[in-house]
């Protein structure tokens, strides 16, 4: 299991109806509008890649963190760096090169290990440096016996460890490496497994017998071996392909010091904006709002569609501190854990808890009375969506069940579109049925995944700030789905049938994808950067849009001379030949 897959399974064993209010820590990850004005600049000598507008500044309440020095603006790429080092998970390395990271269908294995492929001679030779080291590593494995190829944390952790060792500890390199914040004295005792198996794992993997050996690598003693796995463990950072599918694991240091906020302005993307095979996986930090002048840079650690009592606890689990910032302090409903207001007002109430099962409509005061069926709905719909996580892949028809019986369990409670579980389950749903539609496509489960991915589009938009990546993703795939040629339309009903009918057939179903996707391609561009045109899931999609536009021009050519032909017929002015 990757190291990505393992951090979101223990994410996912978290309880939603019964977490307890997190406390208050010490340590937060937004830092008020006052503290930020005291924030004190610190100097450097290294961070070269970190542009003269930003600032590495420190303040008492989230330490270390980067402030914008002048205004910025929504899409404007803060800046770009390829990662310190990266590997891809172990699903992903035939279908990936190594080196660049980029998809290929006539990858190049490498002849020694027989494990990963590259692009091309260029791409192997870019990483050879590297590889040379973890090939004797994979063979070394391979020839023991062992099926099981290293997760992708062990083999990156093994690229920083070579990296070392051939720049020295004085370098700039591993200085930036050892100045990464580690928890490694203030672990709970949930992480120490974790934290042992990579560090035995790690050992193993490099070959090392005896302690003396780790001094080659810039390392005293065990104790810097544990403090190196606890600052991979809390810096890491998931690589994803252009559509935000993950990759692998990378490790970045100028990245690593920008602080955590559940609303953030600015995001870490890999938009693969055309960059050259020796710069990817290019890493980008792009601003999703306007950034003002002495703004802190601030990115989310973890997945920000999930509920506060799940943000706060995968936070404390991971990076042992408990979010202050503006969404999770706060008071008012958020949509991610909220029911629509029982008399219809068009307001929504609180998802109601076991502590507290009193919940009002903020906007007319209404009491919820069924708040028993929305906890059972609530706790059967986490309950569905672990298991369907867990059974996407060995069981899809299995996983595909569980959600379309639960996903209207959860709509009659009245949860909103945008409340946990349902939203999770709503894009899940969305995955299996577009994973079932390989083949030949089917008219009644292509608009069932028309239906969900249009449920899950507005879902996201009402907790994701416009020009999230995961929106504009989200709206490009509603909009691709919507353009897929129809099996088997539909004979047009009534004007009244027609106005009701979702998903609509074929010219209204065609102008609604080109409208879906013209407004998903001006989301990406804030996302992956407008100078990158929305990374090269934006350029696919102008690509699309251009080519609705042609299909609906031969279209309505072709109903104009159809309309044409019979006017001819009916005058007696066509001509027969």
């Amino acid at each position: 299991m990757s190291f990505a897959k393992l951090k979101a399974v223990r994410e996912a064993k978290l309880s939603y109806v019964t977490s307890d209010t997190p406390q208050a820590s010490q340590e937060s990850s937004a830092v008020p509008s006052q503290v930020v004005d005291k924030s004190v600049p610190v100097s450097e000598n290294f961070h070269t890649t970190i542009p003269d507008y930003l600032e590495i500044r420190t303040s008492p309440t989230s330490g270390r963190g980067l402030w914008s020095k002048q205004a910025c603006h929504p899409g404007q790429v803060l800046f770009a760096v390829k990662p310190h080092a990266a590997a891809l998970s172990d699903d992903r390395l035939d279908s990936h090169c190594s080196q660049c990271f980029g998809p290929g269908d006539n990858l190049k294995r490498c002849t020694k290990c027989q494990t990963v492929y590259y692009c091309d001679s260029t791409c192997q030779n870019l990483d050879w440096p590297l590889h040379k080291h973890e090939c004797l590593a994979l063979q070394r494995i391979a020839a023991s016996g062992e099926n099981s190829i290293p997760s992708d944390a062990i083999r990156c952790l093994g690229r920083i460890m070579w990296k070392r060792q051939k720049q020295g500890s004085a370098s700039a390199w591993t200085r930036e490496i050892d100045l990464l914040q580690s928890h490694n004295q203030d672990l709970p005792a949930s992480a120490y497994e974790l934290h042992t198996h990579l560090a035995i794992s790690l050992v193993r993997y490099l070959g090392l017998s005896s302690p003396s050996e780790i001094a080659s690598f810039g390392m005293s003693s065990g104790a810097d071996l544990a403090n190196l796995v606890s600052r991979f463990v809390t810096n890491t950072f998931t690589i994803t392909d252009p559509s935000l599918t993950p990759l692998g694991a990378s490790v970045s240091p100028p990245v690593a010091l920008i602080n955590h906020s559940c609303d953030p302005n600015a995001v870490v993307v890999f938009p693969r904006a055309r960059a050259s095979p020796a710069q990817e996986p290019l890493m980008q930090v792009i601003a999703l709002r306007e950034i003002a002048p002495n703004e802190e840079i601030l990115t989310a650690y973890i997945d920000t569609t999930l509920p506060k009592p799940l943000r706060q606890t995968a936070l404390r689990e991971t990076y042992l501190f408990s979010c202050a910032c503006q969404l999770c302090s706060d008071p008012t409903v958020d949509p991610r854990e909220a029911v629509w207001c029982p008399k219809a007002c068009g307001g929504m109430c609180p998802t109601p808890t076991e502590e507290n099962s009193l919940s009002r409509c903020t906007k007319c005061r209404a009491v919820l009375q069924k708040t028993e069926e929305v906890l059972d709905a609530v706790r059967i719909g986490q309950q569905a969506l672990d298991k369907a996580t867990a059974l996407q892949f060995s069981d899809p028809a299995k996983a595909r069940q569980l959600t379309t019986n639960l996903i209207p369990i959860l709509a009659s409670a009245g949860v909103t579109p945008a409340s946990h579980p349902l939203l999770a389950l709503t894009r899940l749903h969305q995955a299996l049925i577009i994973a079932a539609l390989s083949g030949a496509p089917i008219q009644e489960l292509l608009d069932e995944a028309v239906i969900a991915a249009t449920k899950a589009t507005a879902g996201l938009g009402l907790v994701l700030r416009y020009g999230h990546p995961m929106r504009g993703i989200a709206r490009a795939e509603l909009g691709k789905l919507l353009a897929v040629d129809e099996p088997a339309p539909r004979a047009p009903g009534s004007a009244a049938e027609e106005a009701l009918r979702y998903p609509p057939s074929g010219a209204k179903r065609l102008r609604l994808a080109l409208e879906t996707l013209v407004q998903a391609r001006a989301e990406l561009n804030f996302g992956f950067g407008a100078t990158n045109e929305g990374g090269l899931v934006g350029r696919r999609v102008r690509e699309d849009v251009v080519r609705l536009e042609r299909e609906l021009g031969v279209w309505k050519k072709g109903v104009g001379e159809a309309l044409q032909d019979a006017r001819e017929a009916g005058t007696g002015k066509r001509t027969v030949i």
